[in-house]
């Protein structure tokens, strides 16, 4: 698929893809033999896996280092792991925070 309609499917501007690519937080994404993008359901996977970590707060170096690991092969597996079990501790960590708040607002509610 285009460029286009991998930012419609994705909800990305074009601009940002490109960017995304550029900078190695999504792999290269397959040309045709025009050098057009063509967008095929891998991309647009790993598309949406780094979006979800993006979107959940994890940095872009992480992001950027797990990707960049798995496209290496089964070596990187514990490397790929230690990544995954750092994200967990620190999204563990916001939700807790984010719980927290919640029942201090909750409490402030229940006592208007």
């Amino acid at each position: 698929m285009t460029i286009k309609e991998a930012a419609q499917i994705t909800g990305i501007s074009i601009d940002n893809l490109r960017y995304y690519e550029r900078i190695g937080l999504v792999p290269e994404v397959p040309r045709t033999e025009s050098g057009i993008r063509n967008y095929d359901e891998m991309a647009i996977s790993w598309i949406e896996f780094a979006m979800r970590f993006k979107k959940a707060g994890v940095s872009l170096e992480a992001i950027r280092e797990y990707i960049q690991l798995a496209l290496q092969g089964l070596s990187t597996k514990d490397a790929r792991l230690e990544i995954l079990l750092d994200t967990k501790s620190e999204l563990e960590k916001k939700l807790k925070d984010i719980q927290d708040t919640l029942d201090v607002v909750n409490y402030k509610i229940d006592t208007y």
